[in-house]
Parts: C-alpha cells; sequence; structure tokens
C-alpha cells in the first residue's frame, strides 16, 4: 500500500489546529517535544498527548483508505 504525498498532507491539513502544530514540529521539522512546549508555552505532557492524538486521528483515516 502507497499512500500519495498529497493525500497524506490533506489529511494533516484537517487536523485540528494543535495536532496539526504538534504533529509538523514534532514529525516533519524534528523539534523535540521539550523544544514544542518551550515554544508554544504548552506543557511537555501537552505535547505529547496531541501528538499522539495527531497520529490517532492520521491512522484512523488511512485505516478507511486501505
Amino acid at each position: 500500500f502507497s499512500l500519495d504525498r498529497k493525500v497524506l498532507t490533506h489529511m494533516i491539513l484537517q487536523l485540528p489546529d494543535g495536532y496539526r502544530l504538534v504533529f509538523n514540529m514534532y514529525a516533519i521539522e524534528g523539534y523535540t517535544h521539550k523544544e514544542i512546549a518551550s515554544i508554544l508555552d504548552i506543557s511537555i505532557g501537552t505535547s505529547k498527548s496531541q501528538y499522539f492524538k495527531a497520529k490517532k486521528m492520521l491512522r484512523k483515516q488511512i485505516e478507511v483508505l486501505i
């Protein structure tokens, strides 16, 4: 199964703002949760939680396509 880059980008754009921002910063830009927490003025736990929830939402969307 191959996921088109445009499809994945669209899925990421559909994430709630906080989830999308943390997901992009961590998974794409390479920031640590500590750095994200400092930049966004949130706790490290919130950063980790939003990243986890973003991945979960993306997995559900991908499962629909499979």
